[in-house]
């Protein structure tokens, strides 16, 4: 295990936010042909950053090595409301990274208990979690933190 803290990104760690975005996104293409990534993507992550980092319904934690204060993980949390179910307010991970180097030492689990928290904070009553269906460490990560299953979303190509 390696020693970081996590805290809530401001736009002063945009830029640290940004790349690991772009890994993130980047990654997903790699495991689907289904998530090609536009050709502009800097820009189009560099404007995302931007909107997430204003809202007041979003947060962005980032985990920092605590020795080096290097960015090395990441997570996004969107709180929705379900208008016609209760919990009324969820909270939704909707990108979630961590360096390479620093993945199977518990950053991941720390991001997602500090998620948790700001979750509960954010007046949520429960926690998803949208990534790639071909991801399956993924899958098995949120598996092993207790996820399950709460709806179904399927795609057909149209072209």
């Amino acid at each position: 295990m390696v020693n970081i803290y996590v805290k809530e990104a401001t736009s002063e760690d945009a830029d640290a936010v940004a790349e690991m975005i772009a890994r993130l996104k980047m990654l997903n293409e790699e495991l689907d042909p289904h998530f090609k990534t536009v050709s502009d993507l800097e820009s189009v992550v560099k404007k995302y950053v931007e909107e997430i980092l204003a809202s007041k319904d979003i947060r962005v934690l980032l985990a920092l090595d605590a020795a080096t204060g290097e960015p090395v993980g990441l997570l996004v949390l969107r709180k929705e409301d379900r208008i016609f179910y209760e919990p009324r307010y969820k909270a939704v991970i909707t990108d979630f990274y961590v360096k390479s180097k620093y993945r199977r030492r518990r950053v991941g689990s720390i991001l997602l208990e500090k998620a948790i928290d700001h979750a509960k904070d954010m007046g949520a009553g429960i926690i998803t979690v949208v990534y790639p269906a071909g991801n399956t460490i993924a899958g098995a990560f949120y598996e092993r933190a207790g996820f399950r299953d709460l709806q179904v979303e399927k795609y057909k190509p149209l072209y």
